[in-house]
């Protein structure tokens, strides 16, 4: 454990006075939780279990059309000329608008040893499509690769056994299956029967022990003659979350990622999204209707973000739906808060709306209000409540909350919002619902929401950006004066994002890393900044998520996300170790910090439960010493967590092999004397400190 109170030479003490006594400025009980979305196969390919890519043979994806999805228009007069001088291939986003769907029911699976077709289940099976394996040459084999295709991508571990479940029809074939696990090189890591001695589609499953730990692929060898009919292909994990919990009926979940959430200690999650509730118009919205039931009944749907994927190569399978999402609520104790189409498209991509008097937009509106049923009603009297209860969750889920629409804007995503929130309001009083403005960006104060709903006390005003580091450090006052008593604030996506120096120059910000890689401490710390300003507005702050959550390395859309995943591995990056500290050292009531922060540090302070919570943020090249005084504090040793690094370090994942961690956090050790702390804080760190309190005589 490292020791920070030696003196450093030359250094000027400054003095700071914690007021325990006078905290009485509440904290958003919500204040920090996470927004999750199927972007960087943070879903498919991630989250889900399931390693199987295309598992149903009812692969959607879209054909990409020739419109760049950030025109010039939309992009900051800073960058502007920077943009307009890049070559296609150097822009930050490239994704384009798609034209259309394209169903691909075969993509990513191969068969060798004969013919492979899709072919449509009949009216009174339950599936859309499956596979027909026509084996011509005595012994077909089917293979998969798994996430996100076109090389073997299954992590395969020898300590962790694995379970296969698939569809098979065996009507017209005479000989033996068998499935196989195998490594890169196609060495046979697993071999077991697949048992299939009755007439019409059986389920069947199979146990696998892999003999290595390595990346891999899925094999279904036919030996014999005929045609062998399979669908609904699932292979994961034995240990996925919720294993034996009777609830986890259907989608599965990935153990180590769920355990990642778990560890930021959230307290709501949004979902689904994110520019896939809006879609790109033709119907691609997220539908919440086909993402819940069994998972033989859902519906696959392309997703957007597969515009910057090869040949629009992203199918959401959804297999993670709003029952997954509601379950894994529960699980990590969070609010759930779901986000509805509000029958405007992507406006960046699309800008098409439904009109507000049209059939269309009133089944909008009950999708709306059938999807409070779906997650609160009794089973007994709704529809959509049955199909919860049939999952195995009878008992209703808590819903408070709810998100109309995705960064939208103007005057017909208004006029949708407010007959929603009119339905809503009807049906079920008290439920608070979030309405979206667009996106903040440079040069700009606040969201245009604010102006209309600003003084209703049952909305929540969802405020998203995506700002360069030095945006963060010169906005940590950016909320102290905002409006009190009305509409409060839903920061349901930001992060130190943009690498580009959009004339916002900061003093912390270096020359050489105007154009930073994703992920770098210099990014953590300018969020680790700028929450020490949310923390102190925690009362008109009501809810903050980082966004995006999770990315596949080396195959992400969005360059700077949260967690860093790869098929077998999890990296925490350095913007959610900042996260953690914040999320996990947090108070009820705002404790005000007297005394003149010395220059680059930050502070925001916090008491709950007789626990005093302090963060300080230094960005400056020099170390700062400080002398605390808190009121009320026992005297005694205290341990501070400190994450710190070069304001270039990343930690780095491939897609194959260990972490590379720059940026970690350690312990050091300090003495309360007297009701006072002396401390270094280290250049460009971020400390965190909880001291134990002790009530006035007098209360």
């Amino acid at each position: 454990m490292t020791d920070i109170t030696a003196p450093s030479p030359g250094n000027e003490t400054a003095r700071l006075r914690l007021r325990s006594d006078r905290a009485t400025t509440p904290i958003s009980p919500t204040l920090y939780g996470l927004f999750l979305e199927d972007i960087n196969f943070g879903c498919d390919g991630g989250l889900s279990a399931n390693l199987v890519n295309n598992h149903s043979f009812e692969g959607v994806y879209l054909t990409n059309g020739t419109l760049p999805y950030a025109p010039l228009d939309l992009i900051p007069d800073g960058a502007r000329e920077r943009f307009a001088a890049m070559a296609p291939e150097d822009l930050p986003l490239q994704p384009t608008t798609p034209a259309g769907r394209r169903l691909d029911r075969l993509r990513h699976w191969s068969f060798v040893g004969g013919r492979l077709e899709s072919s449509r289940h009949s009216a009174a099976t339950p599936g859309a499509s499956f596979a027909r394996l026509h084996v011509d040459d005595e012994q077909g084999t089917l293979e998969n690769q798994g996430y996100p295709g076109g090389f073997p991508g299954m992590a395969f571990d020898a300590e962790r056994p694995m379970l296969l479940s698939l569809l098979i029809r065996t009507d017209e074939f005479r000989g033996t299956l068998e499935a196989r696990l195998v490594d890169a090189d196609g060495a046979v890591l697993a071999c077991e029967a697949v048992q299939q001695d009755a007439r019409g589609w059986q389920q069947c499953q199979v146990r696998f022990a892999p003999a290595a730990t390595t990346l891999g692929s899925l094999q279904i060898v036919a030996t014999g003659v005929g045609t062998v009919d399979i669908d609904e292909v699932r292979l994961v994990h034995e240990n996925h979350w919720g294993a034996g919990d009777p609830r986890w009926s259907q989608g599965l979940l990935r153990r180590d990622l769920v355990e990642a959430l778990g560890a930021l200690a959230p307290r709501f999650l949004r979902f689904p999204g994110g520019c896939i509730v809006e879609g790109c118009g033709d119907g691609s919205h997220y539908d919440w209707k086909k993402t819940v039931g069994p998972l033989l009944t859902r519906r696959a749907e392309y997703n957007l973000w597969g515009q910057s994927r090869t040949d629009g190569d992203y199918s959401q399978s959804n297999q993670i739906g709003f029952y997954e999402y509601f379950l894994l609520c529960e699980d990590l104790g969070m609010a759930p808060i779901p986000v509805v189409w509000a029958g405007d498209s992507c406006q960046t991509r699309m800008d098409e709306h439904l009109p507000v008097d049209s059939a269309e937009f009133a089944a909008v509106v009950q999708d709306t209000l059938d999807l409070i049923e779906w997650a609160t009603g009794d089973p007994t009297t709704s529809h959509w409540a049955a199909l919860r209860a049939a999952a195995g969750h009878p008992e209703p889920f808590p819903l408070h909350h709810l998100g109309i629409g995705n960064e939208n804007f103007g005057p017909e995503y208004l006029a949708h919002f407010e007959r929603i929130k009119h339905a809503v309001d009807r049906a079920h009083p008290g439920l608070t619902v979030i309405v979206n403005g667009g996106v903040i960006r440079p040069g700009e104060n606040a969201d245009p929401a604010w102006a209309i709903w600003g003084e209703d006390e049952g909305v929540l005003i969802d405020e998203h950006f995506y700002n360069s580091p030095a945006w963060l450090f010169n906005a940590t006052k950016r909320y102290d004066t905002y409006p009190r008593g009305g509409a409060r604030l839903f920061l349901g996506e930001y992060a130190a994002y943009l690498g580009y120096d959009l004339g916002d120059r900061h003093p912390a910000v270096p020359e050489s890393m105007l154009q930073p890689e994703p992920n770098t401490w210099l990014s953590a710390l300018a969020e680790a900044a700028f929450l020490t300003g949310v923390e102190r507005n925690a009362d008109v702050v009501a809810f903050s998520c980082y966004a995006p959550l999770l990315n596949l390395v080396g195959h992400g859309q969005w360059p700077h996300c949260l967690i860093d995943f790869s098929p077998s591995r999890v990296v925490r990056t350095a913007n959610y170790l900042v996260q953690q500290l914040f999320a996990t050292r947090i108070g009820e009531y705002v404790v005000p910090v007297d005394g003149e922060l010395p220059a680059n540090v930050f502070a925001s302070a916090s008491l709950g439960d007789g626990v005093l919570h302090l963060k300080l943020v230094t960005i400056g090249a020099a170390p700062v010493a400080l002398t605390l005084a808190i009121d009320q504090v026992q005297d005694g040793a205290v341990v501070a967590t400190v994450i710190g690094g070069a304001l270039d370090a990343v930690n780095r994942l491939a897609f194959e092999g260990e972490p590379r961690m720059e940026v970690e956090p350690r312990e050091v050790g300090l003495e309360v004397r007297g009701g006072s702390v002396e401390l270094i804080l280290d250049p460009t760190s971020v400390l965190a400190l909880s001291f134990a309190i002790s009530a006035n005589e007098d209360d």
